[in-house]
């Protein structure tokens, strides 16, 4: 059988359409410690019966005159290696170390699939299995879904009993179908009278160099409380406080007029929450910091900002070409700083019975600021700042802030990221509204279906 072509998003045309002869340096490692009894040809088979069920797992790019095409592949060859660590020196350091390493791996982007994996042993009954995925085929939410379908697949092949998968309505293929598609006369007229006169942006770095990420120290579950309490008192989202601190400290540097690009998981729709592939989005969210408001006149600024934005929602691949301004001086760009926060950052895990015995199955973590991607034509998206915040089970927020290390030297990327956590315990102080519980609360992941989770979808 032949391939099928399909349009690619926004988000991948330009992508790839960056890269020179279809090369890529950098993929998305997701990884899982497996305890107990693998059986690794059933895991094999589970990989296949996804790669089957997933387009994306399939899916290639090709140019086309001025536009980039998804290739969809029948079959593709799997690529799962064995390697072996049992009875190496600290094996759990080399497991990470070669993980980082292989994240960096050339990869051809017209040549399927867009992923590969290796699993390591560590012993007779610990392994680590990490995948690596490009980022034109997968994001953070994917990350999720997969997890919860290969245990799914996995438990089935280890069994022999059939796979019970909800079906899936939408592959990425359709998805981007639909958003060239798009069009919304109001909001466009919107987003055009919205981003009329831009304020001007950082400076861009020349190809080369890397990026790197600063871990923002831990902000404790008791100011996350009460940050919470005032988000309900106001009538906002967690997030938008988050946000209205960040902008807040950062405006001797931005001055009044402020765009920033707020992450978005592209999953409103249930059909979509099943799928692999990216369809994460950027929404450019303007506000007005003039006259220096009470924090919590600024809180409700931003909360109405990201709230009309919402309402006028576009793929920001329409909303680039409805701006007025030409923006090639601007390297294509809407803002300089993007902002990506995540409620429910917490891992899973999962127990298979079969009948060589159990398999425990957990979340693997991976430390981001040791992931330090080369800055090269790879990188459409480049921007000098972006901030990453999760909330965690325990109820703190941890998070990094992404620099370009041309742009930013180690000591002020430090400062960044730690002023930003010290403001958020300070207004979190000068802002209670009521005492605190004695212990932290535990924060349950929402939002996300069954078995899955919404992940960093930034990167």
């Amino acid at each position: 059988m032949d391939p099928i072509h399909h349009p690619s998003t926004y988000y991948q045309r330009d992508w790839f359409s960056a890269c020179r002869d279809a090369r890529s340096w950098f993929s998305t490692p997701v990884a899982w410690n497996l305890t107990g009894a693998l059986d690794p040809a059933a895991l094999t088979r589970a990989l296949e019966s996804l790669t089957g069920r997933h387009d994306a797992l399939r899916t290639s790019f090709r140019s086309r005159a001025d536009d980039v095409d998804q290739v969809v592949w029948p079959t593709v060859q799997i690529d799962l290696r064995t390697v072996d660590l049992f009875g190496a020196p600290r094996p759990e350091a080399a497991v990470d170390d070669r993980i980082v390493v292989e994240s960096g791996r050339l990869r051809l982007l017209d040549s399927p699939p867009l992923w590969h994996g290796l699993l390591f042993r560590l012993g007779p009954r610990r392994h680590v299995l990490a995948l690596f995925i490009h980022h034109l085929v997968f994001d953070g939410w994917s990350h999720g879904v997969l997890r919860d379908e290969l245990v799914r697949c996995y438990r089935a092949e280890a069994t022999g009993r059939p796979v019970r998968l909800p079906p899936l309505r939408v592959q990425p293929g359709r998805f981007a179908q639909w958003e060239r598609g798009h069009r919304d006369p109001a909001a466009e007229a919107w987003w055009h009278d919205r981003l009329a006169a831009l304020p001007p942006l950082s400076p861009l770095p020349q190809v080369g160099g890397h990026f790197v990420s600063r871990a923002i120290p831990d902000v404790p579950w008791e100011a996350m409380v009460t940050l919470g309490r005032l988000a309900q008192a106001e009538g906002v989202g967690v997030g938008a406080v988050l946000l209205a601190v960040l902008l807040a400290a950062r405006r001797p540097v931005t001055g009044d007029d402020v765009v920033i690009g707020m992450t978005r998981a592209g999953r409103d729709r249930p059909e979509l929450q099943r799928v692999v592939g990216p369809l994460l989005d950027h929404v450019p969210v303007r506000v007005d910091l003039s006259g220096r408001p009470p924090f919590r006149e600024l809180l409700h600024r931003v909360h109405r900002a990201h709230r009309e934005a919402m309402a006028h929602q576009l793929p920001l691949g329409l909303i680039r070409r409805v701006v007025p301004e030409d923006l090639g001086p601007r390297g294509g760009r809407l803002y300089d700083t993007r902002y990506n926060y995540l409620p429910y950052g917490s891992a899973r895990s999962g127990v298979i019975t079969a009948p060589g015995g159990e398999l425990t199955v957990t979340d693997r973590a991976l430390e981001p600021t040791r992931l330090a991607p080369r800055h090269t034509e790879d990188h459409p998206e480049v921007l000098p700042l972006s901030y990453v915040l999760r909330h965690q089970r325990d109820g703190a927020l941890r998070g990094e802030v992404c620099v370009h290390d041309g742009l930013y030297s180690a000591a002020r990327t430090a400062e960044l990221a730690e002023s930003f956590s010290t403001a958020l315990v300070r207004v979190a102080r000068e802002e209670a509204v009521q005492p605190l519980p004695a212990r932290p609360p535990t924060v349950a992941p929402a939002g996300a279906p069954a078995g899955v989770r919404h992940r960093d979808a930034a990167r």
